[in-house]
């Protein structure tokens, strides 16, 4: 009698037990979502009652979310458990190094998880070098209590529109007018989805000289930033060009000024046509100049060769705009 209490008591520990543990891991099975500043990108967590799942970022666009299955982000999940406040993923990828998937739990509501650890980024690919720039806390929502409109819808991308007119004006310049848009940010996630803008930006109409044998346009884009590169398509010997960057937060002028702060950069400052032109030489070790103009916007020159810097200045200092 007291053999088959004792087995009982002890089948029924186990089961509670058991419960115990299931309703301890059960309350992170689900999808999880993370909304960036831009409130389109969003880091992505699905966990899955069989051990398994995925982690990756995500963009919602055009009012549907959509996972970079085929960005570096994109992490599947082949087993994950919880052992006091640690959560460790045992992932699926193919990165040249492996990087630590254990993450600590900070915080835990009825809503929502904080976990501290690598968590990747759009428009930085990942490596041993690079590691630590990842290491940081994300407070992940649960799908089922998101709240509130997220997301920014597409339109016709940049290099599929006539974005600029060129005017000779005479032996030395041309003008380049450039239309404008109400709001540029739809026409670069119509380009691409790889990055993270800013909700809106106004971009009214503008127009600089450049010189006359600029024959050619592009265009690149990074995490929360965009530039229109101009140039002589046949120049190769002293690579000239003038880039027109939007800098959208302001990244990469705080970098530079900071640079300066810190004696890293040399403050070579000088008054041209009434504005600032800050003169450096660039990672090719180009002549180079940049001038800062509002709305979170720089216009640079570079060149190999000395003799067009003066045109090359005059040229980023005719920029204005046109409303």
């Amino acid at each position: 009698m007291i053999k088959k209490l004792l087995i009982c008591t002890l089948t029924q520990l186990m089961i509670v037990v058991s419960v115990f543990g299931q309703k301890k891991t059960d309350f992170f099975v689900g999808e999880w979502k993370s909304y960036l500043s831009d409130n389109s990108t969003f880091e992505y967590l699905k966990l899955d009652k069989d051990g398994t799942g995925i982690k990756a970022i995500g963009k919602t666009i055009n009012g549907k979310d959509t996972i970079l299955s085929n960005h570096h982000s994109f992490l599947q999940i082949t087993s994950w458990k919880l052992k006091k406040n640690e959560l460790t993923l045992e992932t699926k990828h193919e990165l040249m190094y492996e990087p630590i998937f254990t993450y600590k739990l900070e915080s835990k509501n009825s809503k929502s998880i904080t976990i501290l650890g690598d968590h990747f980024k759009l428009g930085i690919y990942p490596s041993f070098l690079n590691k630590d720039l990842f290491r940081s806390s994300v407070t992940f929502t649960n799908t089922k209590y998101i709240e509130g409109t997220y997301g920014l819808n597409t339109d016709t991308c940049l290099f599929e529109l006539r974005i600029i007119d060129f005017k000779q004006l005479d032996s030395t310049f041309q003008i380049a007018s450039y239309k404008g848009f109400d709001d540029l940010i739809p026409h670069l996630i119509g380009c691409t989805q790889e990055y993270k803008f800013i909700n809106k930006y106004y971009d009214p109409p503008y127009e600089l000289m450049l010189p006359a044998d600029f024959n050619s346009w592009s265009f690149g884009c990074g995490d929360d930033n965009f530039y229109i590169s101009l140039k002589n398509r046949n120049d190769s010997i002293t690579e000239s060009s003038i880039v027109i960057y939007y800098d959208f937060v302001d990244k990469n002028k705080n970098h530079y000024f900071s640079q300066i702060d810190n004696g890293k950069e040399i403050k070579n400052m000088v008054l041209y046509e009434n504005k600032e032109l800050y003169l450096f030489k660039n990672w090719q070790k180009k002549i180079s100049g940049k001038i800062f103009y509002d709305n979170h916007m720089f216009v640079a020159f570079y060149t190999h060769d000395k003799s067009k810097e003066e045109v090359l200045k005059k040229c980023i200092a005719s920029f204005r705009y046109k409303n």
